[in-house]
C-alpha cells in the first residue's frame, strides 16, 4: 500500500509539471520496476498507463495497457470485484473515443453489472460508468437512454457535492444532451451550474475544463455571438494542450474555431485552424484515416474559395 501511495504521489507531481514525455517516462519506468513483483502495483501502473495513452490519443497502446490490467486483475482477484469493473469502464472509454461504440457500450454495461454484483453502487467509480455510458448513447443518438443514465449519475453526485470537478463534468454532459433534444433553457442552466462548480476547482486540477468551455462556446456560436465563442474555443485549446498535448480533442476544437473564423470573415484564421486539425489527425491516425481525409478535403475547398 505504501508503494502504491508513493507511485501516485510521484505521478501527481509529473502531471502537475504538465510534460507528456516526463509522464510517459515515469510510467514506463514504474512498469519495468513492478513487472517482477506483480500484484496490485503492476495493475495500477498498467491502468494509469492506459489512461495516459488515451488522453494523448494513442488508443492502441491504451487498449493494450488496459487489457494487461484486466488480465492481471482477473487472474489475481477474479471478475467479481470493483477493480475489474473499473478497468472495464476504462477500456470502454478508449473504445468510445475510437468510435467503436458497440464494444464501448458492451463494456460499460458489463462494468455496471459487476458493480451491482459486488454492491459497489455508492462510489464515484459507479457514477463514472453511468456518465460514460450516457456519452456513448449520446454519440449514437440514443438520447432518451443517454439522458436516463446521466440523470442518475447527477443524482448520485449531488449526494457528495464537494466533488466539484466530477459534478461539473456531469453537468456539462447533460448540457450537451439537452441541447441535442432542443431543451435550450435546461441546457443553459446546466452549463452555468457546470461553470460555477469549476470555479471551486484549483487551476492546476481543471483537467476537463476544456470540455465545459467547448460547450459554452458552441452555445454562443449558435446564438450568433461568434467573437465570444472564439475566445472560449481558444481558452479550451490552451487547457487541452496543457493537460493532454496535441490530441484528438484539440483537433476537434481547431475544427470548431475554423467554423467560427469563417463566419466572422477571417478566412486566413479559418485556414490556419483547419491546417492544424488536419496535421494533428494525420499524425495521430495516419493520412488515410477518415478524419484526416475529411479535414484535408475541407482544407482544399477552403483554400480554393479563398483564391477566387
Amino acid at each position: 500500500m505504501e508503494l502504491l501511495q508513493d507511485f501516485y504521489t510521484q505521478l501527481d507531481h509529473c502531471y502537475t509539471d504538465g510534460c507528456c514525455e516526463t509522464i510517459e517516462r515515469f510510467l514506463l519506468q514504474s512498469l519495468e520496476q513492478e513487472k517482477s513483483a506483480g500484484g496490485d502495483a503492476l495493475i495500477a501502473v498498467y491502468n494509469e498507463l492506459g489512461g495516459f495513452y488515451r488522453g494523448i490519443s494513442r488508443f492502441g497502446e491504451s487498449l493494450d495497457a488496459f487489457e494487461q490490467a484486466r488480465l492481471l486483475t482477473e487472474k489475481q482477484l477474479g471478475r467479481s470485484c470493483e477493480q475489474y469493473a473499473t478497468i472495464l469502464n476504462n477500456m470502454a472509454g478508449t473504445y468510445r473515443l475510437m468510435r467503436e461504440y458497440e464494444k464501448a457500450i458492451d463494456c460499460f454495461l458489463e462494468a455496471i453489472k459487476v458493480y451491482k454484483e459486488v454492491d459497489a453502487e455508492g462510489g464515484y467509480a459507479y457514477t463514472s460508468v453511468l456518465n460514460n455510458l450516457s456519452l456513448a448513447y449520446q454519440e449514437t443518438k440514443h438520447y432518451d437512454l443517454a439522458i436516463k443514465y446521466l440523470q442518475e449519475a447527477l443524482r448520485r453526485m449531488q449526494e457528495t457535492p464537494e466533488n466539484h470537478q466530477e459534478l461539473a463534468v456531469t453537468l456539462n454532459n447533460l448540457t450537451a444532451l439537452y441541447h441535442a433534444v432542443g431543451e435550450r433553457e435546461k441546457a443553459l442552466c446546466c452549463l452555468q451550474r457546470a461553470l460555477n462548480e469549476y470555479d471551486a476547482v484549483p487551476e492546476a486540477e481543471r483537467v476537463h475544463y476544456a470540455a465545459v468551455l467547448n460547450s459554452l462556446a458552441g452555445f454562443l456560436y449558435d446564438m450568433g455571438d461568434c467573437e465570444r465563442a472564439l475566445v472560449l474555443y481558444r481558452r479550451s485549446a490552451k487547457y487541452t494542450l496543457k493537460f493532454f498535448g496535441e490530441n484528438a480533442e484539440l483537433a476537434a476544437t481547431c475544427l470548431n474555431m475554423r467554423w467560427v473564423c469563417e463566419r466572422l470573415g477571417r478566412r486566413s484564421d479559418a485556414v490556419a485552424a483547419l491546417e492544424k486539425a488536419a496535421e494533428i489527425y494525420e499524425r495521430l491516425f495516419g493520412e488515410s484515416n477518415e478524419r484526416t481525409l475529411a479535414a484535408r478535403a475541407d482544407l482544399a475547398r477552403l483554400r480554393e474559395e479563398a483564391a477566387e
